[in-house]
């Protein structure tokens, strides 16, 4: 339930109250009238219950975030070898080799 609409149903319970309270009843007083005194203020506090658990619910829920695990990978270093490449000169004529590393 939203705060908005938690609000407007404690709103609407409290006005539903003091309306009956402020109306009051057209009988006359009689002497057995505790009985009625006694529902009024039964029903006035099942009222206030309500307005609170309605109220109470519009909390918003907890959320948590985890740290996720740390993930290990283990990397293999590159397989490396030493290799023998010719060496040309300035007309393109081979001119000898030299030992180059090449890594995989």
């Amino acid at each position: 339930m939203s705060r908005f609409l938690a609000r407007i149903v404690v709103a609407t319970t409290a006005l539903s109250i003091a309306a009956a309270l402020v109306t009051g009843s057209t009988t006359a007083a009689s002497a057995d009238a505790g009985s009625a005194v006694a529902a009024g203020i039964l029903g006035g506090a099942v009222g206030v219950m309500v307005g609170a658990a309605a109220a109470g619910a519009a909390q918003p829920p907890v959320v948590v975030y985890e740290e996720p695990t740390p993930v290990y990978v283990e990397e293999t270093p590159p397989e490396c070898h030493m290799e023998r490449q010719p060496v040309f000169d300035e007309d393109g004529n081979p001119a000898g080799s030299r030992r180059v590393r090449v890594c995989d």
